[in-house]
C-alpha cells in the first residue's frame, strides 16, 4: 500500500505576513491563498492596529481593504515559522518608517527562519540589515538600492540564498509561492544552498 501525500504539507507552520497601505494586491493575496491551501495558517500583520483596513493596491489604482489581524509591534519572530513580505511602492516606503517592523523582519534572519520578500518588498530587508552579502533579486529600479547594500543583485524570477526568497514582480508568483512552501517545509537550520 502506497502511503498517501499530504495535500496540507504546511499544516500547523504560521506565517506572518507584514504589509501596510499601498501593498500590491496581488502579492498579498496571492501567496496567502497559496499558503492556505496547503495547510498553513497566515496572519496580516501592519503598523495599524487590529481591525484597521490597509488600502492595497492594483499597480496605481485603489483596489479591496484587507483588516489588520495583528498590530506588528505586538508580534514575536518566535510565534511564527515565516515572513513574507508583498511589494507595492508606498508599503515597504512606509514599512521603513517603522521601527517595530524593521526589528520583526530583523528577528526571523536572527532565528534563520525563511524570509520571502516580492517586488519592492526587498527594500525593507536593507533596512533590517539582511541584503548585505545576500544574492538577491527585486524590483529592477531596487537594483543600485540593494547593490549598495552589499546584496548581489541578478534579474531571475525567483532567487533563494540561504533561508531569504526574492523575486521580482506578480508574474514571478507561482515560482515564489512555489519557493516559499519549499522554504516551509524544510527542517529548522536546514541551508540547502544558494540557487545556481
Amino acid at each position: 500500500m502506497m502511503e498517501q501525500v499530504s495535500s496540507r504539507p504546511l499544516e500547523g507552520k504560521r506565517v506572518a505576513m507584514l504589509m501596510t497601505d499601498g501593498v500590491e494586491q496581488i502579492e498579498y493575496t496571492s501567496p496567502r491563498s497559496y499558503l492556505e491551501e496547503r495547510g498553513a495558517t497566515v496572519v496580516l500583520l501592519s503598523p495599524k492596529d487590529a481591525g484597521e483596513e490597509v488600502q492595497g493596491f492594483n499597480h496605481l489604482q485603489p483596489g479591496d481593504k484587507f483588516k489588520v489581524e495583528m498590530n506588528v509591534r505586538d508580534a514575536n519572530p518566535t510565534d511564527f515559522d515565516a515572513l513574507v513580505l508583498p511589494g507595492g511602492v508606498a508599503n515597504p516606503d512606509n514599512l521603513r518608517m517603522s521601527r517595530e517592523a524593521i526589528d520583526f523582519i530583523r528577528g526571523f534572519s536572527v532565528e534563520d527562519k525563511p524570509v520571502g520578500a516580492i517586488c519592492h518588498g526587498p527594500w525593507t530587508l536593507i533596512d533590517a540589515g539582511i541584503a548585505t552579502a545576500k544574492h538577491m533579486t527585486s524590483w529592477p529600479s531596487l537594483k543600485k538600492d540593494l547593490i549598495n547594500a552589499g546584496a548581489e543583485w541578478t534579474d531571475d524570477e525567483v532567487v533563494i540564498d540561504a533561508r531569504l526568497v526574492t523575486s521580482r514582480k506578480p508574474d514571478d508568483l507561482p515560482a515564489f509561492n512555489d519557493a516559499m512552501a519549499k522554504e516551509l517545509m524544510l527542517a529548522p537550520g536546514t541551508d540547502p544552498g544558494p540557487t545556481a
